[in-house]
């Protein structure tokens, strides 16, 4: 069987470099550079057959984007469990965009909304929490409450503390 060159073809990420001078069986190993940058080496048959198109970079890739989708959809909880930290992510995005919400009157309707940010990654909102102070029994409070849910407006609270806040906004009184 006549080896066919290929080197300078591209395949996914890999460029074919040259050849190794190696063999699997009977198949060419050829040296190649991924867009990463990291050299690898890859046998002909891999590369044409499309079985292999990165370093390995792309399947961790692919891997993180799969995790950051199910942690998004349902949560990054144990034993099948829905987290706290996402219950109350996907409640604020509840009262502020699902008219059917029983809250959404406070909210949804007042034009009250969650940054870009936060809308649709619940990572980059758990990222936030848990460096501004999140723990299991704090409820999250718009500092101004007419403001949209962000975090220079965004801060942890004890449901007492969140519930006075909510009484002396509603009636007109001043914070101790």
């Amino acid at each position: 069987m006549k080896k066919i060159d290929i080197t300078g073809q591209r395949f996914g990420r890999l460029v074919v470099l040259s050849d190794t001078g190696k063999k699997s069986g009977i198949h060419t190993i050829w040296l190649c550079q991924c867009d990463c940058r990291k050299l690898v080496e890859v046998r002909g048959s891999d590369l044409r057959s499309g079985d292999t198109k990165s370093c390995g970079c792309l399947r961790k890739e692919i891997a993180k984007e799969i995790v950051k989708k199910v942690m998004t959809i349902h949560g990054d909880g144990k034993r099948g469990r829905e987290a706290r930290l996402h219950r109350v992510w996907r409640n604020m995005k509840s009262r502020c965009y699902n008219p059917n919400s029983i809250n959404y009157k406070y909210y949804g309707d007042k034009k009250i909304k969650i940054c870009d940010e936060w809308k649709d990654n619940y990572i980059a909102f758990k990222l936030w929490a848990l460096a501004n102070g999140y723990q299991d029994d704090l409820t999250i409070d718009r500092i101004d409450g007419d403001g949209d849910y962000c975090p220079k407006n965004c801060r942890w609270l004890t449901l007492f503390e969140n519930l006075r806040n909510r009484s002396f906004k509603r009636w007109g009184e001043k914070g101790e």
